[in-house]
């Protein structure tokens, strides 16, 4: 008479526990890649100065400049139309904008947003607009010379 091995109710659950662990890891590798391959793919547009702008027509980009104009609104039909400047240089760009403008948002102040360039105007993305703090990016020689 030959011996079967003894397998009880646990063992056989024991065992169908260990595959659903795997396949709960497997599904959570997946979304794990899928949730880094999307921040990475936002990241991914090019930062632009100004200067260089004109070379992605049609390409999507983020901006960034010092503004020296503004006119009009973002919340009309028409939107917000500003001028940037390039930090070196004399270049400027046309923007227009729609959606919430920031609270900072002023006439010499550098901003950073996204659009894509068509007929050598930025037409932004709404909602992207965002202001630089100055003082984040101030040279710290230059803060600590204007307090002594």
């Amino acid at each position: 008479m030959s011996e079967l091995p003894n397998t009880t109710g646990d063992e056989a659950k024991s065992g169908f526990r260990h595959v659903r662990l795997v396949i709960a890891l497997a599904v959570a590798s997946l979304l794990g890649t899928f949730a880094v391959y999307t921040a990475l793919a936002d990241s991914a547009m090019p930062v632009v100065a100004v200067a260089k702008a004109a070379d992605y027509k049609g390409e999507r980009i983020r901006l960034e400049g010092k503004v020296t104009q503004t006119d009009g609104d973002a919340a009309d039909a028409g939107g917000l139309r500003f001028t940037l400047r390039d930090y070196e240089g004399p270049q400027t760009v046309e923007v227009v904008y729609r959606g919430s403008v920031p609270d900072a948002y002023r006439v010499g102040r550098d901003v950073v947003i996204d659009g894509t360039m068509t007929d050598g105007v930025l037409q932004a993305v709404p909602d992207t607009l965002v202001t630089k703090c100055p003082s984040k990016y101030e040279d710290k020689a230059t803060a600590s010379s204007g307090t002594s």
